[in-house]
């Protein structure tokens, strides 16, 4: 008998059934997939005509969108980038962009937040929902300290539920467990995905958007 193909993640995650306003916060190794599932969540949402807004702290805006296109196969007009890559790596005269904010280095919380908001009330000026991608909040906290990155976090989260967006937070799990701790307190629920010598393994805790245990799963 052949190998059975494990569902793909955005197949079995039910983000589409979650209420308007939910956030949630994705943890996993750093090398687990939580870049590609962000993004793949918010091309799913693209496809259903949802805008999508990316915070990226490890690609640049180009690659990000390139990725983004990639998954959609379209032209990622809809897609929003807040770049906090380019300008820490030294350019000084990035390309701007109508979908694109530049922030100084992943500790720019406020230009972070600002940059978010920006994109948010834009789509929601135009009618249309959209959903926030943040990949990673452990690279700001390389940056800022718990207080304020907890306090962006806050932010974030109430513009999402006002707005009646998605949001999905990717955190590396080598965060101590102090820190992992406070950083789950403003959100909805919990998607862990982690590496296994079998493959990828998916469970959700605090939310009905997925399976409560460990279940395999293909990020494809």
């Amino acid at each position: 008998m052949g190998t059975v193909e494990p569902p793909v993640a955005t197949d079995l995650l039910d983000v589409e059934g979650l209420e308007p306003g939910t956030s949630l916060l994705l943890t996993g190794s750093a090398m687990s997939g939580k870049h590609e599932l962000v993004l793949a969540l918010l091309a799913a949402g693209s496809k259903d005509r949802h805008g999508s807004v990316f915070v990226t702290t490890r690609k640049d805006a180009v690659a990000s969108e390139r990725d983004f296109e990639r998954l959609t196969g379209g032209s990622g007009t809809d897609f929003a980038v807040v770049d906090c890559v380019t300008r820490s790596a030294g350019f000084d005269r990035p390309t701007e962009t109508p979908g694109r904010v530049y922030v100084s280095d992943p500790g720019d919380l406020t230009g972070i937040g600002i940059g978010v908001t920006t994109f948010l009330r834009q789509f929601y000026r135009e009618g249309t929902s959209a959903r926030l991608g943040v990949h990673s909040v452990s690279t700001m906290l390389m940056y800022a300290d718990l207080r304020r990155v907890f306090r962006l976090l806050h932010v974030l989260t109430a513009r999402i539920d006002a707005a009646d967006s998605i949001g999905v937070f990717a955190l590396d799990d080598s965060v101590d467990s102090h820190e992992q701790s406070v950083l789950r307190q403003p959100f909805d629920g919990v998607v862990e995905l982690r590496e296994t010598d079998e493959g990828r393994e998916l469970r959700c805790r605090g939310v009905d958007a997925g399976p409560r245990s460990w279940t395999p799963v293909s990020l494809r």
